[in-house]
């Protein structure tokens, strides 16, 4: 028996199989008409005032340096 996940832990799950388990992949994502791009990090995107999500605004340097601790 499978254990349960949460619609966003099963996102992030099929993200890490499309990209073959490449944490950094996931990040990377170029693919932003897959209509689960804004949830790959795990977790719900903010949105703005208007209703449209953010723009993550981290930088690359510690975007390499964070996927390479997660495990």
């Amino acid at each position: 028996m499978m254990a349960k996940r949460t619609p966003i832990k099963a996102i992030r799950a099929k993200c890490l199989d499309c990209t073959n388990g490449q944490n950094i992949e996931i990040r990377l994502c170029s693919i932003t008409d897959c209509p689960l791009w804004e949830y790959r990090m795990g977790r719900r995107p903010k949105k703005d005032s208007e209703g449209f999500f953010e723009a993550d605004e981290t930088e690359g340097e510690e975007i390499i340096k964070e996927d390479f601790t997660e495990g």
